[in-house]
């Protein structure tokens, strides 16, 4: 499990469905010992798209709480029908960091798994990822200012569900689960069984492609670091300009972490330039002729001219570009 820090004022992300409750359970267990001495807070997002059902899942995690002897948060949403997934995450995500500042939590623990961790990788595969794609979901990691742990990474979802059937806590069951409306529902219902009948063993083994992709990432990211580091580069405007001979010294293994660590600088979404924008940027960075313009997605434009390159954030801002 990723380690949390001891003494750590957290909040547990709970909807009420088994991942969730289990993770809760294991917490508060674990935390007995009295070693880790973490103030665990439930956390619940309510997104208010079930009607009824929505509120009795917040019902049932109020409970479960108090049940525990946890305070309870939770934050009802005002999402439109047929919101999108992605929609959905955001929403949730940016409640959930606005219920940890107002707790003045070190961070948000959740229920993520080893399934769902298989998931993520594939559906990165078939969208066209890089090595940062193929890590998958990072067992701590930071979104918008909020620390996130993921301890339940290595982890199964039928594991989670048995430690609830032996300790005789029960959970809701979100019927929206059993649809195929969304895309991770179609992969998980159709996909991965097929997947699983052929290699039994298919999710533990990309959730070791996810950390030896992560090794390897982390690898890249700092050798784009020295790179930057000795890249004689200043700011003018809206833009960040450097030598064109400068970009010759960079390895390829790293070049496009350091068009994408560009790209954050100049305040655009890092993940947002896709596999083929980021290689047309480093074949024509590698070229001798000026004159080229690449559009890299997250608002962000890469010009050659002269001995010069330049990224520049267009008005449009970070929001284009491709996904990964």
């Amino acid at each position: 499990m990723t380690a949390i820090p001891r003494q750590a004022r957290l909040l547990i992300a709970v909807s009420g469905g088994a991942d969730s409750v289990a993770l809760l359970r294991l917490l508060v267990a674990i935390n007995g010992s009295d070693y880790w001495g973490w103030r665990l807070i439930v956390g619940h997002v309510d997104h208010g798209l079930r009607g009824a059902a929505s509120r009795q899942d917040a019902r049932f995690v109020a409970a479960l709480a108090r049940k525990l002897g946890l305070p309870c948060a939770s934050k009802r949403l005002r999402l439109r029908p047929g919101s999108s997934e992605d929609a959905a995450r955001q929403a949730r995500l940016k409640a959930l960091a606005g219920l940890s500042r107002a707790r003045r939590c070190a961070g948000v623990v959740m229920a993520h798994h080893a399934d769902d961790q298989a998931e993520t990788i594939l559906m990165r595969i078939f969208r066209g990822c890089g090595i940062d794609g193929l890590a998958g979901m990072a067992g701590q990691t930071q979104i918008g200012g909020m620390t996130i742990y993921r301890p339940l990474l290595g982890i199964r979802r039928a594991a989670l569900r048995a430690y609830l059937g032996q300790i005789g806590q029960d959970w809701r069951e979100d019927a929206s689960n059993a649809t195929d409306a969304y895309l991770r529902n179609r992969l998980r219902r159709r996909v991965m069984p097929a997947i699983e009948a052929l290699w039994p063993r298919a999710v533990e083994a990309l959730g070791r492609l996810a950390v030896l992709a992560g090794e390897s990432q982390r690898l890249a990211e700092a050798g784009a670091r020295r790179c930057m580091d000795e890249i004689p580069a200043w700011r003018q405007g809206r833009g960040i300009q450097f030598p064109r001979d400068a970009w010759r010294e960079i390895p390829p293994a790293v070049a496009s972490e350091v068009l994408r660590q560009l790209i954050a600088a100049l305040g655009g979404v890092r993940e947002a330039a896709d596999f083929e924008r980021l290689r047309e940027a480093v074949r024509v960075l590698s070229g001798r002729h000026g004159g080229k313009i690449v559009h890299l997605g997250a608002g962000i434009t890469l010009t050659t001219r002269g001995g010069l390159v330049r990224l520049e954030r267009t008005a449009a801002g970070p929001g284009g570009g491709g996904r990964r």
